[in-house]
């Protein structure tokens, strides 16, 4: 069996996430667990003969040929949990998906993400602080994440496309299906300047019980969520909370005390929420150093041509400061090589060095 066709058979066994990987940590590879007998399925913790039915039943009623065309149709790949293409942020958090369908492409660059979500039924104050907001960001280079609803999601994703940047969109649906279907045009717009996932297979509706699974995707993808505006129960709120529980950063927006749009963002600053005006308030309360991530215009201009060398320690970097010790270490380079590369690297303009002797990556 092809391990992707696995990957796709456990994905329709419909376990659950927890579930999923303790199979993945019991056999090690996808592909062992649909050449396992029964009673070594049963035997893996959180498993019993339901779920082994489940698993049975996906691997005898799952039309591969069908899915694997019907993603060719959509340009859709898989991204596996643990693969080195897999979102590292995402792979961080408990029950991070095991499989993510992806139109579009996540670069190493969308390791710098800010989620911007909110309420579909918004104001006119919110729609112009999250498209303001995102495209602000968007120009410092973070990626703006959200989930492709009407209201403020959509001015969220809107907001990084104009400013030129990079956008990602987590799904509640199968990979087939726009929701809502109005968002079609935005959804390709997403795809082409960053990428629509989803954990869902090819079907799957846009249910209720989908959208707080989705929304942990949504936080997990970033260093922290903004919240713009939402009512006191409202589904941002979920997105905040796994934020909490992922050890990200949550902010929100303040609003007008009167409107019941801005009761959820009141309640998340009382609990102690980063209290946003400014894209900058954003950039500081994710620990990142503003001098690192000069707000540019997004032309995507070449980048200068790296050496080996080069190349090696800026993938060691990232918009927080470390120390030239630790770049020795990560990169196996000699001290004097590193210190050589780092000085031609400031002359390129793509880091900087900060007190301490430390560096930072700026482009």
């Amino acid at each position: 069996m092809e391990s992707l066709d696995a990957w796709l058979l456990l994905n329709a066994s419909g376990l659950t996430t927890l579930r999923q990987h303790a199979l993945l940590r019991a056999f090690e590879k996808a592909e062992r667990i649909f050449e396992a007998p029964n009673s070594a399925l049963a035997e893996v913790e959180g498993i019993d003969i339901s779920h082994v039915k489940k698993l049975r039943e996906a691997q005898r009623l799952t039309d591969l040929v069908a899915i694997r065309k019907a993603m060719s149709a959509a340009s859709v790949h898989l991204l596996t949990w643990g693969s080195e293409a897999y979102p590292a942020l995402l792979s961080e958090i408990d029950g991070a998906p095991p499989l993510l369908f992806v139109q579009g492409g996540i670069l190493r660059e969308d390791d710098q993400a800010v989620a911007i979500v909110g309420t579909r039924k918004c104001s006119a104050y919110g729609r112009q602080v999250a498209r303001r907001l995102s495209g602000d960001r968007a120009r410092r280079g973070f990626t703006i994440v959200s989930g492709m609803a009407e209201g403020i999601d959509g001015e969220a994703h809107r907001g990084a496309l104009e400013a030129g940047g990079r956008s990602i969109a987590v799904m509640a649906s199968g990979a087939d299906i726009t929701y809502p279907r109005s968002h079609e045009r935005l959804r390709q717009e997403i795809a082409g300047n960053g990428a629509v996932v989803t954990e869902f297979a090819f079907g799957a509706a846009p249910l209720r019980e989908r959208f707080p699974a989705r929304n942990r995707v949504v936080s997990g993808l970033c260093m922290g969520v903004l919240i713009v505006e939402a009512p006191a129960r409202s589904g941002a709120l979920i997105t905040a909370r796994h934020a909490g529980e992922q050890g990200r950063e949550v902010c929100a927006v303040p609003g007008n005390v009167t409107s019941p749009l801005s009761h959820g963002c009141h309640m998340l600053l009382k609990d102690g929420a980063r209290l946003v005006e400014t894209a900058e308030d954003v950039v500081e309360g994710l620990g990142v150093m503003l001098e690192a991530v000069p707000e540019r215009s997004m032309s995507r201009e070449e980048q200068p041509e790296l050496t080996g060398d080069e190349a090696a320690i800026m993938k060691t970097l990232s918009f927080e400061p470390r120390q030239v010790d630790d770049i020795v270490e990560v990169t196996g380079l000699q001290m004097a090589a590193v210190n050589a590369t780092l000085m031609m690297l400031e002359m390129k303009g793509l880091v900087r060095r900060f007190p301490g002797n430390t560096y930072v990556k700026i482009s």
